[in-house]
């Protein structure tokens, strides 16, 4: 036998909210990668200059990545909650007082 799952819609918006502001900050900061991978280029010579400039554009990579990760996230969570809501609301106004049962079946 299943478990009943309780889920808090307000808490789920509250968590798609963050993941928003998340990928919305984290790209804002992707340009700064973007620099800082030039900068370290261009004031540490050789070899090293490379693999730092390298490891700030990777670096800035893997947050537009997360960036975007954390936005579907998001979409995904709101559409969950409004289709539960919608959901929830149909069962509410289907056993209201006083209105005829359209039809036996489950609840």
């Amino acid at each position: 036998m299943s478990a009943p799952l309780s889920v808090q819609y307000d808490a789920v918006e509250a968590l798609a909210d963050e993941l928003a502001t998340l990928a919305t900050q984290l790209t804002e900061e992707q340009p700064l990668c973007r620099t800082a991978a030039a900068s370290l280029k261009a004031a540490l010579l050789g070899d090293v200059g490379w693999r730092s400039g390298a490891a700030a554009a990777a670096w800035g990579s893997l947050m537009g990545l997360i960036a975007q990760e954390c936005e579907v996230m998001a979409v995904t969570l709101r559409a969950a909650v409004d289709s539960y809501r919608t959901i929830d609301a149909g069962i509410a106004r289907s056993v209201l007082p006083g209105r005829a049962h359209a039809g036996a079946g489950p609840r």
